[in-house]
């Protein structure tokens, strides 16, 4: 009996992935002739399928990058309010863009800044959460933002298998990512063992953790 590969796997699940807007066509090939990191496609289709579950009206994101998972949001829930934060002023500029193009830019905002010091300042209770900025610093997001979570909102975090460094030391390739590995080990540890939420990790693109707060 022939074997299922991850690669087989995931050759099949792209093929079976339609783009909802051909901006984000554009920005998808944008990201990927510029190396820049955007949601992978399976991770955008649950962006979706959640949205339409959990029908927020309010959204937080930590880390905006282009723009494109921002522009998702606002397509997946259309009635909602999204707050998206970014360190470089060079994604924040180019965000903006791709938000006005579409015409979301009345209900997408983009703040500049360092997510440890802008998310102190953020008021009120968000749906979902959605973080995927610095990989080691995922707890220290997570504590900044529980202020704005109450029961119900649906934490969303990207990325948290980091190319299977935290599953085995083998895939680390630089010091550095060492202590990212450990840490983000210790922010799923702290997921799972927090009765206040229900965790699940997915092995969809580079690992998705989904809290949902009882």
């Amino acid at each position: 009996m022939a074997m299922l590969t991850p690669d087989l796997i995931e050759k099949y699940v792209y093929s079976l992935y339609r783009q909802k807007n051909s901006q984000l066509t554009e920005m998808r090939q944008y990201a990927e002739d510029n190396l820049v990191p955007i949601i992978t496609r399976d991770a955008e289709r649950l962006i979706y399928t959640l949205c339409a579950i959990k029908k927020p009206e309010k959204i937080l994101e930590i880390g905006t990058a282009i723009g494109y998972s921002a522009i998702c949001y606002g397509i997946a829930a259309p009635e909602a309010e999204i707050t998206t934060i970014e360190v470089r002023e060079r994604s924040v500029f180019k965000a903006r863009k791709n938000i006005e193009k579409i015409g979301f830019e009345d209900r997408i905002k983009v703040i500049c800044g360092k997510a440890e010091e802008v998310l102190p300042e953020i008021e009120g209770e968000f749906d979902i959460i959605f973080i995927d900025a610095a990989k080691g610093q995922y707890r220290k997001f997570f504590d900044l933002c529980e202020k704005n979570m109450s029961r119900g909102t649906l934490i969303i975090s990207d990325n948290v298998l980091y190319k299977g460094m935290p599953c085995d030391e083998s895939y680390i390739d630089e010091r550095r990512n060492k202590t990212i590995a450990r840490r983000m080990q210790d922010y799923l540890s702290f997921l799972f063992e927090d009765e206040r939420f229900e965790t699940s990790l997915l092995a969809i693109g580079d690992g998705i953790a989904l809290s949902y707060y009882k």
